[in-house]
């Protein structure tokens, strides 16, 4: 959209780094035909602008998150999730009309799809758990997240074939078609999804058992007030928060300033960064979508076959997910200016982040499936402010001096904060029921709760 060399025209130049010889490209990607055949933009907005219109996002997603659970535990997950979706595909259509009528325009647009897009998480997070039996919520929530990795992935690719094509203009194009798929898919919702398996017309009896007689909740009854006070005094609830916030902290420092690191250290050409930009923002995140799967099915069945405890299974996948990604970044500082070093242990970083899907991401759902949108929502908020946090730090720290020590103590501040927070996780988190959150169970339920006490289930956690 951006008019990039007349805004390069305009701008200062970035200090860059001398340390690091410049990469020589053998297939010459800054003269490559794709290259020198990309079409311009149209808007000159600066980078500073830049930035406010994409993280104009961020502050309406920031805002909605408690909101959007607590209104999918009293009202529906469905209709939650799938208007919001609605909204957010209606205002993509009109995302071109709003950029051609002036930058606040489509600043406006892009607060209300955060806000919208803001209820999403929580508002599936409590869906998973009326869906999920327990011996399988760690497959099932990750292939539901898996959908977030995939779709970014092919979203991407068809957004870059459409600006690079004459089709509708080219980049308004990857609005439209995106936006219109999103207002086909909420049809499809509509017609085929239910809230629980107790609404579904075509479940049957055999199935409706399966899942709720595996369940720490009552699908049957109301969900009652949410005790708010006992939540934000829980010292179990606060781990998790402290885990999230950490891990989006280092997410968003590799989301963000990657391809500053990759451009002013290592010397990349622009377009080599473009490239890498959009390979980490989905390639790695496949891998780990993949990782997390495979690690899901094992937790899944050593849990089933009471091998080990779900309090072991969880504390085990998030640390390997937090103490992974250290021992990654850990090889960043030492790989210097080896490109290929630096490529390997960034995608190592990323893909084992896979076992925190088994992790810290189901530990809300174990503590209490009839608040987890509201413990979503809560813990969301806190932990996506990072995303404003990080670029503010990773900049204090590298403006005017950018350099490789500088970018190491950026990733060491990031490594300390995973390595804190897995600690934490080990120490002060909990799998099991929280007293908060329990439910005297209903007469036709109680006949298929599997009758374990507290004693068996943590005879095989060595983590408890």
């Amino acid at each position: 959209m951006v008019n990039q060399t007349a805004v390069a025209e305009t701008a200062t130049n970035n200090l860059s780094s001398k340390e690091c010889l410049v990469i020589p490209s053998s297939n010459d990607y800054s003269n490559s035909t794709h290259h020198s055949n990309s079409k311009d933009g149209e808007f000159i907005w600066s980078s500073k602008m830049q930035g406010v219109v994409l993280g104009a996002f961020y502050y309406g997603y920031v805002i909605s998150q408690i909101p959007g659970g607590r209104l999918a535990e009293l009202y529906s997950g469905k209709w939650v999730f799938g208007i919001s979706t609605l909204i957010t595909a209606v205002l993509t259509v009109l995302t071109p009309w709003a950029a051609w009528k002036g930058v606040g325009y489509i600043i406006a647009i892009r607060f209300i799809e955060g806000f919208a897009q803001g209820v999403t998480f929580p508002a599936m997070n409590f869906m998973v758990g009326q869906w999920a039996p327990d011996s399988e919520k760690g497959v099932l929530n990750t292939l539901v997240h898996a959908g977030v990795n995939l779709g970014s992935l092919l979203a991407m690719s068809l957004a870059g074939y459409l600006c690079d094509s004459d089709w509708l203009g080219g980049w308004p194009a990857a609005f439209y078609v995106t936006g219109l798929i999103g207002c086909a898919w909420f049809i499809l919702w509509g017609l085929l999804v239910t809230d629980s398996p107790l609404t579904h017309p075509f479940i049957s009896e055999k199935e409706i058992n399966y899942i709720t007689s595996n369940q720490k909740r009552d699908l049957r009854k109301e969900i009652p007030p949410i005790p708010w006070k006992k939540i934000l005094t829980s010292v179990p609830f606060w781990a998790i928060v402290v885990t999230i916030t950490c891990q989006n902290w280092s997410f968003y420092t590799m989301m963000t300033d990657l391809p500053t690191f990759f451009s002013t250290i290592l010397h990349f050409p622009m377009a080599e960064v473009c490239y890498l930009n959009g390979f980490f923002s989905s390639f790695p995140h496949v891998l780990q979508t993949i990782v997390g799967l495979i690690v899901s099915a094992v937790g899944d069945s050593l849990i089933r076959r009471e091998i080990f405890s779900m309090n072991f299974v969880r504390k085990f996948s998030n640390s390997v997910s937090g103490f992974g990604t250290v021992l990654g970044l850990i090889g960043v500082c030492f790989a210097g200016c080896d490109v290929t070093m630096n490529k390997i242990f960034f995608i190592f970083s990323i893909a084992i982040g896979g076992f925190a899907y088994n992790g810290q991401n189901l530990t809300l759902l174990d503590m209490s499936p009839e608040y987890a949108g509201t413990l979503l929502g809560i813990t969301n908020t806190i932990a996506n402010l990072t995303g404003f946090i990080t670029p503010l730090v990773v900049g204090a720290l590298t403006e005017g001096k950018n350099t490789l020590h500088q970018w190491r103590i950026a990733f060491g501040i990031t490594g300390s904060l995973l390595a804190f927070a897995s600690f934490i996780f080990i120490f002060f988190s909990t799998s099991d029921k929280q007293d908060w959150a329990d439910q005297e169970p209903s007469s036709d339920v109680i006949s298929h709760v599997p009758k374990e006490t507290a004693d068996q289930r943590k005879k095989y956690s060595p983590i408890n």
